[in-house]
């Protein structure tokens, strides 16, 4: 399908550049973009956290987001970790009082336990198209496939941001002790099994997933409505999530356009981000930021954006005007401009 503009064609709703490449340097083409894609990211969150290897975290919203965008229940993950960020002690009861029992929760981790082994992982899937992008043989679909669907985490990443981070003023510590307060940890339990079933949603027969999510529906803090909501209490950061979730075909096709025409700029996103993210952290707003990513999962899936699309470079142009819109009033004026010139390019100066 093409994307009305000369020098560029649409590949399952992504724009790749090279009209006329045979089939196997158009592969190429497209592994190296998600490359430089994924290479900005990893390399935020490893001067965010100083780890070698990419973990969820509160200060890394925006690769969690690259991964919940990406995944069929990722919108529905977001969710789940919304309530479990906003949550107070008398929502941790009424999670706790829930609980399935140790018994069921033993029978569901077993059955995930294939799933979440199965998880394909990025790290090993950058290395193997790195030394296909040196083979002179023509590149397989099927490791295109691998790079737009391998993930920066996994549920065991999951399972830990929400009960450590999201979850940490539950922690009571004694030293080089920490124990989670009891009806936190139950409430926690309920949170995990929810967002788990979400986020393996693929690869879980449909009655497993509905047997782990029940307890955390039938609490009552998110139905209806509300299980969509995006707002994030910050008027004009939430005027862009509304005018991203509802998103037409027009508006879509502009983001991939804008994404592709944007990405000699990658250069200049990666230290904008470090830097929008550094001064989040000095105003104490790194959980209204991670809440800010996680509503703008919601969002990117409302609008109908795929996973390919978040692959190629719109999740990132998207995640930006995010995480700008989080500390507008303190971010330099240079890397403002950076992060949000795709919003600027597809709506105006608004």
């Amino acid at each position: 399908m093409a994307c009305g503009c000369q020098g560029h064609i649409h590949y399952g709703g992504s724009p790749v550049s090279g009209v006329g490449l045979a089939p196997e340097r158009v592969d190429r083409t497209r592994i190296r973009l998600i490359r430089l894609s994924v290479g900005a990211t990893i390399s935020l969150v490893e001067q965010w956290t100083g780890a070698d290897r990419v973990a969820y975290s509160v200060i890394g919203g925006p690769a969690l987001g690259y991964d919940l965008s990406r995944l069929a229940g990722g919108h529905q993950v977001a969710a789940v970790l919304r309530v479990a960020l906003a949550a107070r002690p008398d929502d941790l009861e009424r999670l706790a009082d829930r609980h399935p029992g140790a018994g069921d929760r033993e029978d569901w981790r077993r059955a995930c336990a294939a799933p979440a082994a199965q998880t394909p992982s990025m790290t090993d899937a950058l290395t193997t198209a790195g030394a296909a992008l040196e083979d002179a043989t023509a590149v397989e679909t099927a490791l295109l496939r691998r790079l737009e669907t391998s993930l920066l985490g996994d549920v065991h990443a999951l399972d830990r941001l929400l009960r450590r981070e999201l979850l940490d003023w539950t922690w009571l510590n004694s030293g080089s002790i920490a124990v989670q307060d009891p009806v936190a940890s139950l409430a926690a339990d309920v949170l995990a099994d929810a967002a788990a079933s979400a986020y393996l949603r693929d690869q879980m027969p449909a009655d497993l997933r509905r047997a782990m999510a029940g307890p955390f529906v039938g609490s009552g803090l998110i139905a209806g409505e509300d299980r969509d909501h995006i707002g994030v209490g910050v008027p004009h950061l939430d005027a862009r999530l509304t005018s991203l979730a509802s998103a037409d075909r027009a508006d879509r096709d502009a983001w991939r356009r804008v994404a592709d025409e944007l990405r000699v700029h990658t250069a200049q996103w990666a230290p904008a981000m470090h830097q929008a993210t550094w001064a989040l952290s000095l105003a104490d707003r790194l959980r209204l930021a991670c809440d800010a990513q996680l509503a703008a999962v919601i969002a990117f899936a409302q609008a109908g954006f795929e996973a390919r699309d978040a692959a190629y470079g719109v999740w990132n142009a998207w995640s930006g005007v995010v995480q700008a819109g989080a500390i507008s009033d303190l971010l330099p004026a240079e890397d403002a401009a950076v992060l949000l010139r795709p919003w600027h390019a597809v709506y105006g100066r608004g």
